[in-house]
């Protein structure tokens, strides 16, 4: 729905500063419980826009409907739907100051991640840029592509965080992202309240990882503020211009949204490594970058700057230093995907340039942006995918004490020391990492996995199955059908058990005779049948058959397990089934196997001898078999 309502601008010094527009007259946001804004709803009419991610709406009252709603819901907050402005600037600069070079960040390139620039838009046909979606807000859309660029603030931004390479015009930091372009401002560099926030909420619900506003207003939003929050708690980073408005030293000139504890605010700096002097101070400042002279993408109709009308422009001023944050950010997020926006937040004030006083100040906050692939400053789990298998390694060790990995209720086991291994099928898969830090704070943070592969349809991770699963396919010992299916409640036949046993052993799968009659040089297991019986794995039945194409039991399965593996076991202890008898072939191995942890029975009274073995549980005894320190 088309909202109109509070405006904010861009900020950006090519053009003076424009002031600040009156306020809507008509227009509202209004902030209540959801029993509340119903009420209001039913008695005032239905809301231009219902903000479902937190109680909100915007509705047009006349003055005597606002105290009308004023009087009978006294406890809903009402808010002006406020103007914002672009931030206004000027820029070409070199990524060198901030270390973040192509040079220096490869091979990061920002690949993955997504970025969203909620601004005037972006020029959807400029050779620099690819966009690759996005939404207008704003009162005045785009003909044709409605989140194209008329104004040029919004283009420049994208350009310095993810111009393409292509050997021609201007590298951004993050070329790889995959670009959006939200356009909530016009076409004079202005949106409302309600056109900002509908834009935050559109970015949530088609999961930005990094937001950039370049925007500013210089009063307090409540209704923006709602849902940067929400945006927050959702694991999105929020970067924001501090504003172009000056000021000395103990003043406060920051602007909204850069004061909002969600959001980074961005001061500038020129090449001297001094505050740009328009960039603005206060206690909210984060993080400073270039900001001077920024040389980036403009649209092509636009370019009367100078006289090349090339389609690029230098501008000046903190909405330029903000891109360059969120290229930081997306580098390191490509990097360490799996950390929460908390922690990568921590990671780029940690790996900072101090500049004016020592520590954080109102000028620079905690100092120049500066790209590192070796973060040192603070202690995080590092997290690598590959095939199923999760790796998670404690950096900066030195910083932190008495850490573990848990998945749900259940602790990940140390292979080494702040080392964990997981195998997980395809899905998102939580993790969290505590510690406690060098202040003593103990520290819990999500680590957040996606894993591609192994991706069998009818493998979920609800499945308790499916990371046993998941390892031997990590390791090339068990795959799936030609139709991409596992099939794990299918039953496996003493070929395939032999097949997947070789594999894991390593034993010699190469086609030949074997000594049974029944398994010819053709059989795709005859190699590993006959290795097996060459190492007195396998006898075969009393008439010289091997069987093949019978489904393995799961008395077989222990001997076959205990025969390989040569588990020890103490006899002494009693058998926990009673299905299990001593003159069983499977006695002895049916109680190594159990003592091992490999089984624990149908039930605990049971083993089921004779029962047939699937794919799934043929699959979770092989891998506690082989890896008893990650399954036990």
């Amino acid at each position: 729905m088309k909202s109109f309502a509070s405006s904010l601008f861009v900020a950006a010094l090519l053009i003076l500063p424009s002031p600040m527009l009156a306020e809507g007259e008509n227009t509202y946001l209004i902030h209540a419980s959801e029993e509340q804004l119903k009420g209001i709803q039913e008695q005032f009419g239905p809301a231009l826009t219902d903000y479902e991610e937190v109680p909100l709406l915007e509705m047009e009252l006349s003055d005597s409907e606002k105290a009308d709603l004023e009087k009978k819901f006294s406890s809903a907050e009402i808010y002006p739907n406020r103007e914002y402005e672009v931030a206004a600037d000027v820029a070409p600069t070199s990524f060198t100051i901030t270390k973040s070079t192509p040079a220096e960040s490869t091979p990061y390139t920002g690949k993955g991640v997504r970025v969203a620039v909620l601004d005037t838009g972006v020029d959807t046909e400029h050779p620099d840029l690819v966009v690759k979606g996005g939404i207008c807000t704003a009162e005045e859309c785009a003909p044709g592509i409605s989140y194209d660029d008329n104004f040029g603030h919004g283009t420049h931004v994208a350009g310095i965080i993810s111009g393409k390479k292509n050997s021609s015009g201007i590298i951004g930091m993050a070329p790889n992202v995959e670009l959006y372009a939200i356009k909530a401002m016009d076409r004079e560099g202005i949106g409302t309240t309600a056109q900002v926030t509908e834009g935050v909420k559109w970015a949530i619900q088609n999961d930005i990882d990094i937001l950039n506003l370049s925007i500013s207003i210089s009063v307090y939003d409540r209704p923006l503020e709602l849902m940067l929050q929400e945006a927050y708690k959702q694991g999105m980073l929020i970067v924001s211009a501090a504003g172009n408005e000056g000021g000395a030293a103990g003043e406060d000139t920051i602007t909204y949204p850069g004061k909002f504890p969600s959001v980074i605010a961005v001061g500038a700096v020129n090449n001297n490594l001094t505050r740009e002097a328009n960039s603005s101070v206060g206690p909210a400042m984060e993080i400073a970058a270039p900001g001077t002279g920024i040389y980036s993408s403009y649209p092509i109709e636009l370019d009367i700057w100078d006289a090349k009308n090339d389609g690029f422009v230098s501008l000046t001023g903190t909405s330029m230093a903000a891109p360059h944050i969120t290229g930081v950010l997306a580098l390191y997020k490509e990097q360490h995907p799996a950390l929460a926006n908390v922690k990568l937040r921590e990671i780029l004030q940690s790996t900072v340039r101090d500049l004016g006083t020592a520590g954080r100040d109102q000028t620079f906050g905690y100092g120049l942006v500066q790209y590192t692939k070796a973060v040192s400053g603070v202690p995080f789990v590092e997290t690598t995918v590959s095939k199923g298998r999760i790796q998670m390694i404690m950096k900066n060790k030195a910083l932190a004490s008495g850490w573990s990995v848990s998945s749900g209720d259940n602790l990940v086991p140390q292979v080494e020391d702040g080392k964990w291994i997981a195998y997980r099928t395809k899905g998102t898969h939580v993790f969290n990492a505590t510690y406690t830090n060098a202040k003593g704070v103990k520290v819990t943070e999500p680590l957040t996995v996606r894993v591609a592969l192994p991706a069998f349809p009818d493998v979920t991770p609800a499945n308790w199955f499916g990371p046993h699963i998941s390892y031997l396919f990590s390791n090339n010992m068990m795959s799936g059908y030609s139709d991409g299916s596992f099939k794990p409640y299918k039953e496996i036949t003493r070929g395939e058990a032999m097949i997947l046993l070789g594999r894991a052993q390593g034993w010699d799968g190469t086609k030949q005779s074997t000594q049974f009659p029944d398994v010819g040089p053709a059989n795709s297991a005859s190699g590993y049948i006959q290795s097996a019986y060459e190492l007195g794995i396998v006898s075969g039945f009393s008439n010289g058959s091997f069987k093949p194409y019978q489904s393995v039991t799961r008395a077989e399965m222990a001997m076959l397990l205990h025969n390989t593996y040569e588990f020890s076991y103490d006899a002494s202890k009693p058998m926990p089934f009673s299905d299990v008898t001593k003159t069983m072939a499977a006695y002895d191995s049916i109680h190594a196997i159990t003592q091992q942890g490999i089984t624990t029975g149908i039930n605990s009274t049971s083993f089921g001898p004779n029962q047939f073995m699937n794919r799934y549980s043929f699959a979770v005894f092989l891998a506690r078999a082989e890896s008893p320190v990650l399954f036990k």
